[in-house]
C-alpha cells in the first residue's frame, strides 16, 4: 500500500514554527543529504532479498523517498521548539543519537517479562530493563519489583490486572470494583473495557461522609474489595488527593494503585525536607491486603502498584509497570515462546526499555533530583514573570507544570504560541521541562524569551553514558548481524531495519512535529481502510481505525469493540487461534464470567489437520450453545473470530465454507473479526470490511474487524493497527496518544514497500518454502504445509538444530518461516545440518548393530526414533506395558519418553520382523548436548542387562563424537524399565 504524498505532510507541518516556502525551496538546493549518506553506508550490513538488492540502482524509487526523507529531516532539525509545550528532553534526544551510533535500531523484540529469556532468541535488552526495574524499584522500597516497559496504557492495564488476579486469589467469592476520581477517563474506560471491571467514581472533593456511603453502597457494605486508581502529576491541573485516600481506605478497606506516569522521577528522588515542603506523600510499593492500615511506621502511603516513567515525558513515551511479586500471577506456559505468558501484549518493542534504561541510568537519583532543583527554580520565575504581568498561575504539587489561570486575550495567545496547553477547564499548563536548562529561559527584563540552546553540550557532559555500555551495546547489535540471517521460527522479516534502521535512527533526537503526526496517522488509517474496501468518508463514520503498540493488543482492542455492540454474545476461535487470544478473553471478567454461574462467552473450536477451523463441529457448538440461549431466555448473538495466517502452521479459517454452513441452518454471524497480524502485512488476502451481515461481490461474507501487524510482513519495529466497525463508539482500548516515531516509522515503510514490492516478496518465500519442503521430504522428516503459505511445518530436529535456527516448538512439530531475510543458500545450511544427524547416526549404528545381533541371538536393525514414525507409534504403545525393574523409580516416565522423542536421538534395535527389542531413550539438549534416559527392554534379556548397558554406553559415546555433542550424567540413566 502506498503511503500518502509528501505534499499532504508538508502540507500538514505548515505552522507558525515551520519554514517558509521560499525559503525551504532555496534552501533544498544547497542541504546536506543526510539522509542518503545514511542510507549508503547502512550497504555494508544489507540483507539482500528480491526486494531490497534493488536499492542498489540509483534509478530506483526509493531514493526519491529517501531525498523526501531528507527534506522532513533538515525541516524538523531547523524547527524552534516551543520552551512550554511537552516535548521529549535534551538528554533523552542525546540518548537517542547514543543508540544510533551503536547500529540500532536492528530487529529486536523484547516478548514476555525481563526474566523470561529465551536463549534462542537473543535479540532484546532485558538485562537493561532489568536493571531499570530494580533502580525505579529501589526508589518506592521494593528493588525487587515486577514488570515491564510498555505504553502508557499497556502499563496501567497490567498493574490493575495484577491487582485483578490477586484479588481473584484471595476473595474468589467477590468481585472487585475499580474505584476513581480524576483518573484519565479514556484511560478508565479503556481499562474498564480490557478488563471488565465495575468502575465508580467518586468526588474526593466532596464531603467524606457522602463519599464514605457511596462506596458503601458500590462494595455491598465492604463485601467487594475494592482498588482505587490515583494519578498523580499526570496533569497538573487533575491530580488526585492522595491523603484523603489514604484517610477513607480506614473506614473502606482498598488497594491502591498510583500512576505516576509523568512524576516519578520528580517525587521519588526529592530530599525529605523538599518533601515535606512541598506537601507530596512519599509512597512504597507493597502487597498491602484491603484490610491492612494505609501507611506505613514512618508514615508512607501503600501502593500495590505503581506506573512510572521519564522526568516529564509526553504521553506516548515509555512507561513502567510496577507490581510487588503477586503470587499465582504467572500466566500460562507457552512452548512456543517457551516461557510464561504473563505480559498483556505479546511483542514488545526493545529499543524503549533500552533507551529509558540508558536515560535514567545516565542521570542516577542524584542527577534527577539536581535536574528538578534547576527546574524548580525556573518554574519560580515562571511564576514570577506572569505574576508582573498582571496573570494570575498556581504551581502543581506533584509535577513541575505551572497553571494559569486569568489571562488576557493577548496573553492567552502569546502563552500557546509558546507552547503552553489549553485544558477542558480554560485555563493554560505550561510545561517546565529539562530543555529550559539549555537557554530557553526568561530574561532579566523579566519577557519570554526564545533564544536558541547555548549551554546543551555543557548539560550532556554533566550527564555522560559510561563507554564500557556503549561498547557493550555496539558488541551485541555486531553479534546480532550475523545470527539475524539464520532466525527462521518467527514471523518477522528481520532483513529490512538493516539499510532502513540507519534512516529512522536520523530522527531520534528530532522532535517530530504533532500536525505531522497527527495528518499522516489519518492518512495511513485511511489509505488502510480503503484497501479493505472502505473507500469513501461517509463509511468511513462507521469504520474506525487505530495504531497499536503490536497485534496482541489489536486483537484485544477488535475483540472488545465486537462485545461492546453485542456484550451478551458467545464468541468463537479455533484451537490453533493465537496463543495471547485466549489470555484476552481469560483477562476480562465479563466475557470469562468468572463471578457468575453463566458460561464463559467463549468456545474454542477444533481444528482440522491443517489448522483450519472444522465447520463442522462450529455448527454442532453454536446449535447447543443457541439451545442454551434459549432455555434462559436471553438472545443469540455470535461473533467469529477467524485466522488469516496467523497460526503455527499458517493456515486460513476458510470463512466462505464456515458462512455457508451456517446460512444453511438459519444462523447468522452477528460479528467477524480476522487475525491477519501476519499476512496483511503483504496484502489483503481477499478479505473486505464491511457492516454485519453484508458479502461482497463474490459472496464472501465482509468482516467487521481486522488486525495488522507492523514489525512481521515488513519488519518495522513492533507496533500495529486495528479497524473495526463501530459506528457508535470509538474502538475499545485504545487512546489517542500517537506515537510520533511508529507514525513515521509506518510512513516510511508505506513509502519504501509498494504493492509490487510486497508481492515480489511473498513470491520469493513461498518459492523457498517450496525448496524447504521438498528437502525436508527427501531426507524423510513428515511435513506440513498449508497451500501458497512460507510456513513449513515439520516433526522436531535435534535439540541444537532448533536453537540454531531459532525454530519454534508446538507439540511434536517444529515451524520454519522462510522469511525475506532467510536465503536458500541458508535453507541448504539447515538441511544440510538434518543431513548430518542422520549421516552421523547411521554410522553409530553400523558399529553397533552387530554387536546386539551376537548379544541377542537374532538380527537387529537401529533405528533413530522421529516424532511421527511408526516405530514412535509402537513405541507409545508399548510404554502402557513397562515396568520398573526396581521400585523407586522416577514416577514420570511417559515425559522422559516424550522428551527423549522430541529430542530426535532415541534408537530402537527391531529384529528382522521389526519387533521392539530395547530402546534406548536419549534425549537431546539445545546446548548441543545428549543426556541418557531410562533403558527399555524385553524382560527375557534382563540375563544380558549388563552387556546390554555396556553397548548403551558405547552407542551414546560414539553418537557423541560424531555428532560433537557432549555427554551429560542423568540421574534416570541407570533406571530400566521391563515389558
Amino acid at each position: 500500500m502506498k503511503g500518502p504524498s509528501l505534499a499532504s505532510a508538508n502540507a500538514a507541518n505548515n505552522t507558525p514554527d515551520s519554514l517558509g516556502s521560499s525559503k525551504v525551496t532555496q534552501f533544498l538546493r544547497t542541504r546536506d543529504c543526510d539522509i542518503q549518506d545514511a542510507f549508503h553506508h547502512s550497504r555494508s550490513q544489507w540483507i539482500d532479498d528480491p526486494v531490497i538488492c534493488q536499492w542498489r540502482d540509483p534509478t530506483h524509487h526509493i531514493h526519491r523517498v529517501l531525498s523526501d526523507t531528507n527534506d522532513l529531516y533538515h525541516d524538523w532539525k531547523l524547527m524552534k521548539r516551543r520552551p512550554f509545550s511537552i516535548s521529549t528532553c535534551p538528554i533523552w534526544k542525546d540518548t537517542g543519537r547514543a543508540l544510533a551510533k551503536v547500529g540500532l535500531p536492528w530487529h529486536s523484540n523484547q516478548v514476555n517479562m525481563p526474566d523470561q529469556i529465551d536463549s534462542s532468541w537473543p535479540f532484546h535488552f532485558k538485562d537493561f530493563e532489568t536493571q531499570l526495574l530494580q533502580l525505579l524499584g529501589s526508589r518506592v522500597g521494593n528493588s525487587s519489583a515486577v514488570g515491564y516497559v510498555s505504553s502508557h496504557l499497556e502499563a496501567s492495564c497490567y498493574c490493575i490486572r495484577a491487582l485483578q488476579q490477586e484479588l481473584r486469589r484471595i476473595c474468589p467469592s467477590q468481585r472487585p470494583v475499580l474505584v476513581y476520581d480524576q483518573f484519565d477517563h479514556k484511560l478508565i474506560d479503556a481499562i474498564q473495557r480490557i478488563l471488565g471491571l465495575d468502575t465508580v467514581r467518586v468526588h474526593l472533593s466532596d464531603p467524606r461522609e457522602e463519599m464514605i456511603q457511596r462506596l458503601l453502597n458500590a462494595t455491598a457494605n465492604r463485601a467487594r474489595p475494592t482498588i482505587f486508581v490515583a494519578s498523580v502529576g499526570n496533569s497538573a491541573t487533575e491530580n488526585d488527593n492522595i491523603s484523603i485516600i489514604a484517610d477513607i481506605s480506614t473506614e473502606i478497606p482498598l488497594i491502591l494503585h498510583v500512576d505516576a506516569f509523568r512524576s516519578f522521577d520528580y517525587i521519588t528522588t526529592m530530599s525529605e525536607h523538599e518533601r515535606r515542603r512541598a506537601g507530596v506523600e512519599k509512597f512504597v510499593l507493597a502487597n498491602k491486603s484491603s484490610n491492612d492500615f494505609p501507611r506505613t511506621e514512618d508514615g508512607f502511603v501503600i501502593a500495590n502498584s505503581i506506573v512510572a516513567g521519564g522526568l516529564n515525558q509526553p504521553h506516548h513515551g515509555p512507561a513502567v509497570s510496577l507490581t510487588p511479586n503477586y503470587q499465582g500471577v504467572k500466566g500460562e506456559k507457552v512452548a512456543y515462546i517457551r516461557s510464561f505468558d504473563t505480559t498483556l501484549g505479546g511483542s514488545r518493542d526493545a529499543i524503549a526499555p533500552l533507551w529509558l534504561a540508558l536515560y535514567e541510568l545516565r542521570l542516577g537519583n542524584s542527577g534527577i533530583q539536581r535536574l528538578c532543583r534547576d527546574l524548580l527554580n525556573i518554574r519560580s520565575s515562571v511564576l514570577r514573570v506572569l505574576k508582573s504581568q498582571g496573570m494570575t498561575a498556581y504551581s502543581s504539587t506533584y509535577s513541575l507544570d505551572v497553571v494559569v489561570i486569568s489571562f488576557s486575550s493577548s496573553q492567552k495567545q502569546r502563552l500557546l504560541k509558546l507552547g503552553g496547553t489549553l485544558v477542558n477547564s480554560g485555563e493554560i499548563v505550561l510545561a517546565i521541562q529539562t530543555q529550559f536548562l539549555t537557554g530557553e529561559v526568561f530574561t532579566s527584563s523579566q519577557s519570554f524569551s526564545e533564544s536558541l540552546p547555548n549551554n546543551l553540550q555543557t548539560l550532556l557532559n554533566q550527564y555522560p553514558i559510561d563507554p564500557p555500555i556503549l561498547q557493550k551495546l555496539k558488541t551485541t547489535v555486531q553479534g546480532w548481524k550475523t545470527i539475524t540471517r539464520s532466525t527462521a521460527g518467527y514471523p518477522l522479516h528481520m532483513g529490512s531495519l538493516a539499510a532502513l534502521g540507519p534512516v529512522i535512527a536520523r530522527f531520534w533526537d528530532l522532535d517530530i512535529p504533532q500536525h505531522w503526526v497527527e495528518n499522516m496517522a489519518h492518512n495511513i488509517l485511511t489509505s488502510r481502510l480503503a484497501s479493505f474496501g472502505v473507500p469513501d468518508v461517509g463509511n468511513q463514520c462507521t469504520f474506525k481505525a487505530a495504531f497499536t503498540n503490536g497485534s496482541t493488543m489489536g486483537n484485544r482492542c477488535g475483540i472488545h469493540t465486537a462485545f461492546s455492540q453485542f456484550p451478551d454474545a458467545t464468541i468463537y476461535l479455533s484451537t490453533e487461534t493465537h496463543y495471547s487470544v485466549m489470555k484476552t478473553l481469560r483477562d476480562c471478567d465479563k466475557i470469562s464470567n468468572v463471578w457468575s454461574l453463566k458460561e464463559p462467552q467463549f468456545s474454542q473450536i477444533p481444528s482440522d489437520s491443517q489448522g483450519r477451523m472444522c465447520a463442522d463441529a462450529l455448527l454442532k457448538q453454536i446449535v447447543l450453545d443457541k439451545q442454551r440461549y434459549t432455555a434462559e431466555g436471553r438472545e443469540y448473538h455470535l461473533i467469529l473470530f477467524v485466522n488469516i495466517g496467523t497460526t503455527f502452521a499458517g493456515a486460513r479459517d476458510d470463512l466462505s465454507e464456515i458462512y455457508q454452513a451456517l446460512k444453511e441452518h438459519g444462523i447468522e454471524i452477528s460479528y467477524i473479526h480476522a487475525d491477519g497480524a501476519f499476512d496483511f502485512g503483504f496484502d489483503t488476502c481477499g478479505i473486505r470490511l464491511g457492516k454485519p451481515g453484508s458479502v461482497d461481490d463474490n459472496g464472501m461474507p465482509c468482516v467487521q474487524g481486522v488486525t495488522i501487524s507492523h514489525h512481521k510482513a515488513l519488519g518495522q519495529n513492533v507496533s500495529g493497527e486495528v479497524l473495526c466497525f463501530t459506528p457508535e463508539r470509538d474502538i475499545a482500548g485504545t487512546v489517542p496518544n500517537l506515537d510520533a516515531r511508529v507514525v513515521f516509522e509506518t510512513w516510511l515503510y508505506n513509502q519504501v514497500y509498494t504493492p509490487r514490492d510486497r508481492l515480489q516478496l511473498r513470491n520469493y518465500c513461498k518459492q523457498n518454502a517450496s525448496f524447504l519442503e521438498k528437502g525436508l521430504r527427501n531426507l524423510g522428516l513428515a511435513t506440513k504445509r498449508n497451500p501458497d503459505s512460507m510456513i513449513v511445518v515439520f516433526e522436531r530436529p535435534v535439540a541444537w538444530i532448533t536453537e540454531e535456527f531459532s525454530l519454534r516448538p508446538e507439540g511434536d512439530w517444529v515451524h520454519f518461516i522462510t522469511m525475506p531475510h532467510i536465503s536458500p543458500e541458508t535453507i541448504d545450511l539447515f538441511l544440510e545440518r538434518i543431513k548430518n544427524v542422520d549421516e552421523a547416526c547411521r554410522v553409530a549404528f553400523s558399529s553397533i548393530a552387530p554387536l546386539l545381533t551376537d548379544l541377542l541371538g537374532r538380527g537387529i536393525q537401529l533405528r533413530r526414533l522421529q516424532n511421527q514414525s511408526k516405530s514412535t507409534e509402537t513405541l507409545r504403545r508399548l510404554s502402557k506395558l513397562l515396568k520398573p525393574v526396581q521400585s523407586g523409580y522416577h514416577a514420570e516416565l511417559e515425559e522422559f519418553i516424550e522428551r527423549s522423542v522430541r529430542g530426535a536421538l532415541s534408537v530402537a534395535a527391531v529384529d528382522d520382523e521389526g519387533n521392539f527389542q530395547l530402546v534406548f531413550l536419549v534425549e537431546s539438549n539445545r546446548t548441543q548436548s545428549i543426556v541418557v534416559n531410562p533403558l527399555l527392554l524385553r524382560a527375557s534379556f534382563m540375563n544380558k542387562l549388563q552387556a546390554i548397558q555396556d553397548i548403551q554406553d558405547q552407542l551414546v559415546g560414539l553418537m557423541g563424537r560424531y555428532l560433537k555433542a557432549k555427554i551429560r550424567p542423568s540421574g534416570v540413566g541407570h533406571q530400566v524399565y521391563v515389558y
